[in-house]
């Protein structure tokens, strides 16, 4: 009654193309080596170390790996499962992080998923967070535990009207422990969206305060 549908395209599709119809998974576009030391950000050149934000900003967290470029149709299949309630859409981008960087999640020794939240307001508008879902399938593909000790106490105003500094100040503030005790711990959090990093960032540091020893992150998406 309900068959499966292509993440981009949403034409229904057969059992054995997992997620994703044959014509539309020529569209993705992986982020590919060479990658930011940091961010996981594609860089031009692989004498290149560091791309340019991270050469220019102080970043608390110690590696990224996005899966995608953020750019259509990627970024309107993203955008459907925010807000058009596309929520079967997370299982495909699950499965494609786990499968690309589930290895390197276990040689870095990463301990448990840290969703990024989101406000208690939007939650019940939205009925689901989108982040928490990606981390929850995650954990099912990797055996990693989902860590929901993140919380947002402020509904901050929309970030694209801020600039970095002030985004990550907004996010400092907004974004709260549940706990205090996170010492010698190795974590990644998980996000839908990588855009300036400001609320990785911004997490990160809280984590790192409370005695995180390594803190990474992956999303779906690269800006």
């Amino acid at each position: 009654m309900f068959p499966a549908r292509c993440v981009l395209c949403d034409r229904v599709i057969k059992i054995t193309e997992h997620g994703i119809c044959a014509e539309c998974e020529k569209d993705l576009r992986y982020i590919e080596e060479p990658r930011c030391y940091i961010c996981g950000r594609e860089l031009d050149a692989f004498d290149e170390e560091y791309c340019p934000d991270c050469k220019a900003k102080e970043r608390f967290f110690d590696g990224g790996f996005p899966l995608l470029h953020y750019v259509p149709p990627v970024s309107d299949s993203v955008a459907a499962i925010k807000y058009r309630g596309k929520k079967e859409y997370v299982s495909f981008y699950a499965e494609r992080i786990a499968a690309r960087f589930g290895e390197t999640f276990g040689m870095l020794g990463v301990e448990g998923l840290v969703p990024i939240p989101i406000h208690k307001n939007r939650l019940k508008k939205r009925g689901f967070n989108q982040a928490g879902l990606l981390a929850d399938e995650i954990s099912g593909l990797t055996g990693l535990p989902v860590l929901d000790i993140l919380e947002r106490r402020i509904d901050t105003i929309p970030q694209k009207t801020l600039g970095n500094e002030e985004r990550f100040k907004n996010l400092e503030k907004a974004l709260c422990l549940k706990t205090a005790d996170m010492e010698g711990k190795r974590l990644l959090i998980v996000d839908d969206i990588f855009t300036t990093g400001s609320t990785v960032n911004a997490a990160a540091k809280i984590l790192k305060a409370a005695g995180a020893k390594k803190v990474y992150y992956t999303s779906i998406c690269r800006a």
